[in-house]
């Protein structure tokens, strides 16, 4: 069929700007409209097609560059502030792979014991004995090593490694002379040097005779009592060893010397609580202030105390009633075992309860008690003046670190007293003002 000449208009927009895109096909070049036109005939086909954007399809290189640009400096300060926001965060950030994506190692320490001191130079510290691991299950590394924990600045200042296989049991005291002693798994004696803090083993026991032979067992004589140790030697005899004097007793003999004459004696001022007893147990509880004969590194016992009783004098035996008995606020014996002097009331208008003496010199005297009887009723830390009996400060435990049960001696340094819970330690300041705490 012949094909007649026509101006060819869009369907749609009715533009005559329209492109052909192939035989009898055509696009128009406004609305992107396409059609066709069958042969012979004036009929136009068309399917209509939704344009582009025409912003964008106008816009050339340079402009969305320059759009990019506006929309860069928009979105960096948001990313920043992001990114500031999730680092200042209070919640800690965690790192599951090294820089080259090795898999992490584990590490983990496993505290046994918390011995404090005071090293030469002043500084409270805490010798923290545990086990130390390091890799997964199927390759593990354990050693056993002693910490240096320095409180005041929160961190570990030392750290060796134990001379044993196998970590079971440690035990540390402050004796009188300021030597630092620790007994390792029952059965070996170490000193802690206050100005290296290497742990070193001590052997002066073996210039002593009954002693050559080595320990069997080896324990701390109970607190409060003589500085010395409670030893089964190799050859299965018990010993008491006083190691300031360098002297070694049998059980019967150290208790005699409890009560003799001392060679050199000085006169000590001291502080202790009163007990309840089953003659008087509805008395009140006193803060004592007394004085005593002692000398460094010689017999003492703490088994005395002071508290109302029945006193019949040095007799033995079993007493019914209160005949042949006088009521005494000590009994004769524990005057002579404590190699008392005089004492008094220090605090006469006081209550306490629940309560112990943790320090005290000439100064001062650092006491902790209940105000109530109540299970619940909480501790009260408080400073008085050794003289006047002057509470110079009362504080109470930190909140959420409580001390129900006190691990050791309270040891006073220049920085202030160290106060060691099972695995907390409380350095509190001189002022009464917390220093630091930390639970290991």
């Amino acid at each position: 069929m012949s094909k007649h000449i026509k101006v060819i208009k869009c369907p749609h927009c009715g533009s005559t700007k329209v492109r052909e895109t192939r035989p009898d096909y055509y696009q128009c070049e406004a609305c992107s409209t396409e059609f066709f036109l069958d042969s012979d005939d004036i009929n136009i086909n068309h399917r209509y097609i939704a344009p582009e954007n025409n912003l964008l399809n106008g816009l050339n290189a340079k402009h969305l560059a320059i759009i990019g640009a506006i929309l860069g400096f928009m979105i960096i300060p948001f990313v920043i502030s992001t990114c500031f926001s999730f680092l200042s965060s209070d919640d800690p950030i965690t790192f599951n792979s090294t820089a080259n994506n090795e898999p992490k190692i584990e590490e983990s320490f496993s505290f046994k014991k918390l011995v404090p001191f005071v090293t030469k130079d002043g500084r409270a510290v805490v010798a923290v004995f545990g086990v130390y691991s390091r890799g997964d299950y199927a390759k593990k590394i354990t050693e056993n090593q002693i910490r240096i924990y320095d409180l005041k600045k929160d961190e570990p200042i030392k750290t060796t490694q134990l001379p044993i296989e196998k970590l079971k049991e440690v035990e540390g005291r402050t004796f009188d002379d300021g030597s630092v002693n620790i007994i390792l798994n029952n059965s070996t004696w170490y000193t802690i040097d206050k100005s290296t803090l290497d742990l070193k083993e001590m052997t002066s026991y073996k210039n002593v005779p009954e002693l050559e032979s080595g320990f069997a067992n080896i324990k701390f004589l109970s607190s409060g009592d003589s500085d010395g140790f409670k030893i089964m030697t190799n050859t299965a005899k018990e010993r008491f060893y006083l190691p300031i004097i360098n002297k070694v007793y049998t059980q019967r003999e150290l208790f005699e010397a409890c009560e003799k004459p001392l060679p050199n004696p000085v006169v000590k001022t001291d502080f202790d609580f009163s007990r309840t007893t089953t003659d008087y147990p509805e008395q009140e509880i006193q803060l004592i202030k007394y004085s005593h004969y002692t000398q460094v590194g010689y017999p003492k016992s703490d088994s005395w105390s002071f508290g109302w009783c029945r006193d019949f004098g040095r007799k033995w035996g079993i007493f019914v009633g209160n005949e042949g008995s006088v009521k005494a606020f000590i009994s004769t014996f524990d005057r002579d075992r404590a190699r008392l002097i005089k004492y008094e009331n220090f605090t006469p208008d006081a209550t306490y309860f629940s309560a112990s003496v943790l320090w005290s010199n000439d100064s001062h005297v650092f006491i902790r008690f209940k105000s109530t009887a109540s299970e619940d009723a909480e501790y009260v830390y408080q400073l008085l003046d050794a003289t006047t009996a002057k509470p110079l400060w009362s504080v109470k435990e930190p909140e959420n670190y409580h001390f129900y049960s006190l691990q050791g001696n309270v040891v006073h340094s220049p920085q202030g007293f160290i106060i060691c819970g099972y695995n907390k330690v409380w350095l509190l300041g001189l002022n009464g003002k917390t220093v630091a705490i930390r639970e290991f």
